[in-house]
């Protein structure tokens, strides 16, 4: 070979051995790049009963089959956290029993955050599963993150959850009305907060109430094709740790869950979970799903808490009332609104039997005068829940504490500020320096500054009751009570809307708040109730709450609802949807509340299937007697007895009003269903369809049915025609109402 062409070839090596190095040389994250841009655009698919998935390469959900025929939409769907992320590695993973993984490694350069999150669709026996794990490299951080999935027919597409106001307006700018919550929309630009808007620095919204038209309370979203009748719900695990969480709709078809709040990087990962379920063209479809799927969190743990069902009452009065008038009312319960404790939390004092202490509602009380009133109640046939509350402390508290004026341990409880520098300091819920002094002084409690505690009704202060101290003090009070005063029915939690807040001097390991480790009061009364609730269970006790906070998660160990809001018609929509399947007793503030249409404020209630609160003798800033008010709650009485017991019947299009214009809405109750048909207006005779109950359908013969109006205590018998699956009535109606009873053959 010439010196020439050997040159030319030294040339060429040399060449050739700089790209080879060059290569080995790249950074792997380039190499990685390389090999996603060439992955294989291959789609998977994972199918379950009723549905079927399909997956781009790349993790996406690109189309949905539903139903038996497999009717195909194309869709995006996809999660993302809120950044400037890029991709710099993924994998795909398919396991033996269909499931699909995919893992992707986020980089954000702007901010040197890292991550890696793995997205599973596992195949379900009536679903597809849709997990997400995130783990963080490096220090801890936190971001949204958000779930969409873009439908492709919004114009012909409705949607439906469990949300205050399908309308979005009650509650704003003093609004109080009522809209139906069964009727779902058109796909709108729409942002829905579960279960409370959200604490933030400079709008804390302290002392909320759930009076707002955009809020929901169980974590679900459905899709109706109706003409098609076809139904996709989107269902988020109640069983997740719990975080902020909000609903996105658009009128492009785009629905969107967002967790925020929740710790990336440290020892635990990031997990939340929804599921795709497939069903009928009914709001109800998706829904029916959630109930059996988790079922602990709409069950009561006790089922005796049904027999509490009725109307009930808030009053420290006594016992010198007509049982029978209050019996006709539908009454069964009164939350004791003793104001028996000396201060607030301090409920049974740790005294003798009989040693009398000064109330706080004036006069004088004992653990045996309590104990009594209990008993005097049951034998009367009626049930006692007595106070309870779990974030609010002491009255008139001084701040700074001052010094202790006890002499003996023993008399700490006589002074709550004693109490309070004695034994629970740890627990006081400060506010942080970051919070808007302004929106402090603007808030329902003036007393409230920053860097002191938060203050609360009767100059109380909130505790955190995830702080050891106070938990255990909780969990001893409740003792007390189990053994103190057995004929009492239980407990009713007030005041749950303190749990929106952060402590932001603890750390429960997992939460993040404006740019720090916190603890989240969420994670507080879920350890509280992890022990309490067996606690008061194995006792035979129930736990009842008002819930400003309407959060499904928060209700595992919760047995109904009492709920001081309900007047307003965001607050009773929110509350039925937690009581499908528990017994709800809504608030009814005075007289004025029931006019000018008192068959309209009855029949609400009746749709839903929540009890209204009677006018009772001494009730707290609550309904109280008098001729006219009497007289209509004798008249809804017996209609609202009858849906004692009363369980959400879900079935596909189980009900309808198939001539005239009327609503209707069917529960389950021992012996048989009941079904109130209500607004009707002047129409006075609707046809109502009964579908898909096989109990009433199975050919054992026409079901007994029967018929009850306002102002009647008698059951008149109605015929009804059986054709296949359907039951056929014609219901004669009064005042625009009536109660159907049907009991199988």
């Amino acid at each position: 070979m010439s010196g020439k062409w050997r040159a030319r070839l030294i040339l060429l090596i040399l060449l050739l051995a700089s790209g080879c190095a060059h290569n080995l040389g790249r950074p792997q994250e380039e190499a990685n790049k390389e090999e996603n841009a060439g992955m294989s655009e291959r789609n998977y698919e994972v199918r379950a009963r009723g549905i079927a998935v399909k997956l781009s390469a790349q993790g996406e959900v690109v189309e949905v089959r539903l139903g038996a025929g497999g009717i195909k939409r194309e869709t995006l769907g996809r999660t993302v956290l809120e950044g400037r992320f890029e991709t710099v590695a993924a994998r795909v993973e398919q396991g033996e029993d269909g499931r699909v993984e995919f893992t992707r490694t986020l980089r954000s350069d702007a901010d040197r955050r890292r991550c890696t999150v793995a997205e599973r669709f596992l195949p379900k026996a009536d679903s597809v599963r849709w997990e997400i794990e995130i783990r963080g490299d490096g220090e801890p951080w936190s971001a949204p993150i958000t779930t969409h999935l873009q439908w492709p027919n919004p114009d012909v597409t409705t949607f439906w959850t469990a949300w205050s106001d399908p309308q979005q307006a009650n509650g704003k700018r003093g609004v109080v009305g009522w809209n139906d919550p069964l009727a779902p929309m058109p796909l709108r630009d729409v942002t829905l907060w579960y279960g409370a808007p959200p604490y933030r620095y400079g709008n804390p919204r302290l002392g909320w109430c759930p009076v707002d038209g955009d809020i929901f309370s169980v974590p679900l979203a459905t899709l109706i094709e109706e003409q098609e009748d076809l139904g996709l719900s989107l269902i988020l695990s109640p069983e997740d740790l719990p975080c902020e969480l909000s609903l996105k709709t658009a009128s492009d078809g785009t629905v969107a869950f967002t967790w925020s709040g929740y710790r990336i990087g440290g020892a635990q990962p990031v997990n939340v979970a929804l599921d795709l379920v497939a069903h009928e063209g009914d709001w109800r479809g998706g829904l029916r799903w959630m109930s059996r799927r988790y079922a602990e969190f709409f069950d009561p743990p006790n089922p005796a808490a049904h027999a509490m069902a009725g109307t009930g009452a808030y009053s420290g009065h006594g016992l010198e009332f007509d049982a029978q008038k209050m019996k006709r009312m539908a009454f069964r319960v009164n939350w004791k609104a003793s104001f028996d404790f000396p201060y607030m939390g301090m409920f049974l004092p740790p005294v003798e039997n009989g040693e009398k202490w000064r109330r706080y509602g004036g006069g004088q009380t004992s653990v045996s005068d309590m104990r009594e009133y209990s008993r005097r109640m049951r034998e009367l046939g009626f049930h006692v829940l007595n106070y309870f509350n779990a974030t609010e402390f002491g009255a008139n508290v001084s701040w700074p504490l001052p010094p202790r004026t006890a002499a003996k341990e023993t008399d700490l409880w006589k002074n709550c500020n004693d109490f309070l520098s004695g034994e629970l300091a740890d627990a006081i819920l400060y506010v942080p320096e970051s919070a808007s002094s302004q929106s402090l002084a603007a808030g329902a409690y003036p007393r409230t500054k920053v860097n002191a505690p938060y203050y609360t009704w009767g100059d109380a202060i909130v505790l955190d009751c995830g702080e050891p101290t106070y938990r255990t003090f909780l969990l001893e009070q409740a003792k007390r009570h189990i053994e103190e005063i057995p004929d009492s029915a239980g407990i009713c939690i007030d005041r749950m809307d303190w749990l929106r807040l952060y402590n932001e001097r603890r750390d429960d390991g997992v939460s993040w708040f404006e740019g720090k480790p916190v603890r989240s009061l969420l994670r507080s009364w879920d350890r509280l109730l992890s022990e309490l609730g067996p606690l008061m269970h194995d006792a035979g006790k129930v736990i009842f709450v008002n819930n400003h906070y309407k959060r499904l998660d928060l209700l595992r160990h919760v047995d109904g609802i009492f709920d001081e809001f309900t007047y307003n018609g965001a607050a009773l929509n929110l509350t039925a949807f937690q009581t499908i399947r528990k017994p709800a007793l809504g608030w009814t503030s005075n007289e004025s509340n029931l006019k000018p249409d008192p068959d309209a404020f009855f029949q609400k209630y009746l749709h839903l299937g929540v009890y209204p609160m009677a006018p009772f003798p001494a009730n707290d800033h609550s309904l109280n007697p008098s001729e006219w008010v009497d007289r209509q709650y004798l008249e809804y009485g017996p209609l609202l007895d009858a849906m004692r017991g009363k369980k959400w019947v879900l079935e596909p299009h189980v009900v309808g009003i198939q001539a005239g214009n009327a609503k209707a809405n069917i529960f389950e109750v021992p012996g048989g269903y009941v079904v109130p048909v209500t607004f009707s207006g002047k129409v006075a005779t609707v046809e109502l369809i009964v579908r898909n109950l096989r109990d009433l359908t199975d050919g054992r013969g026409v079901p007994h049915c029967q018929v009850l109006h306002p102002g009647s205590e008698d059951w008149l018998p109605m015929p009804a025609v059986l054709e296949n699956s359907r039951l056929r009535l014609n219901v004669p109606l009064e005042r625009g109402c009536a109660m159907v009873r049907i009991t199988p053959a």
